[in-house]
């Protein structure tokens, strides 16, 4: 009999993360999803496990894993999709609004790969996907605090596939294009919304960290992979 594989996902409770947790789902995964906000109701036909984790939190990370661990013994994926955004300039920002959207978007990536990376390190085997954006590639006006967060999260996705293929390890990033998110409305109007061109749908990103769950995918560790509708990086 096959085991059942198990997957984390990071903000679990709705857009891009939750799109995710019910793929993984779909392709047979015990999925454990975390997140503090639950914005999307429980789907019967598609269920994962749902726990409360503050990204922000280390000692509930390390519980969140810790709970998978003795559930179920094992952590093939993690996908890193927690983030926060807003609309602030360089020059007004303050200093709080600056750590909370560093402290989710990239301590919280951080500190949940470090688990994984000692679970899988002793497995010898697991896929981390990040889910980045395009904006840490080309900056982002009145952003600047998530452009920088992602950005420094592609640096991180390429040091650890670096350290961890011995392990037979494998470390992705996943860069969006404008999705339509409830991060991103709320940082656009509905009119501004419809006026994106190519916007993409959390589905499609869903759809992109399928081929990186394969053990053929090895040979691209470390790629950063950007989905987009209307550019490709």
């Amino acid at each position: 009999m096959t085991e059942i594989k198990c997957a984390i996902v990071t903000g679990a409770g709705s857009g891009i993360g939750y799109a995710i947790a019910c793929r993984l789902v779909r392709e047979g995964y015990f999925v454990t999803g975390l997140d503090v906000t639950w914005r999307e109701p429980v789907n019967p036909d598609i269920l994962f496990e749902r726990v409360d984790c503050d990204m922000r939190k280390s000692d509930q990370i390390k519980a969140a894993f810790a709970h998978v661990m003795k559930v179920r013994g094992r952590v093939d994926v993690l996908v890193n999709s927690a983030g926060v955004s807003g609309r602030w300039t360089v020059a007004t920002i303050s200093d709080e609004e600056w750590k909370r959207v560093l402290d989710i978007n990239l301590f919280g990536t951080f500190a949940s790969m470090r688990e994984a990376a000692q679970i899988m390190s002793a497995q010898r085997m697991g896929v981390i996907i990040n889910i980045a954006s395009n904006r840490g590639l080309h900056g982002l006006k009145n952003g600047a605090p998530y452009a920088a967060s992602k950005g420094a999260v592609l640096a991180l996705t390429k040091s650890a596939a670096l350290e961890l293929a011995p392990s037979n390890v494998c470390v992705f990033a996943i860069l969006p294009g404008s999705t339509d998110t409830p991060l991103l409305r709320g940082t656009r109007s509905d009119e501004q919304v419809a006026q994106i061109v190519g916007l993409n749908k959390p589905e499609h990103v869903a759809d992109a960290i399928l081929p990186l769950l394969s053990p053929d995918a090895l040979a691209f560790n470390g790629a950063c992979i950007s989905i987009s509708r209307r550019m490709a990086v």
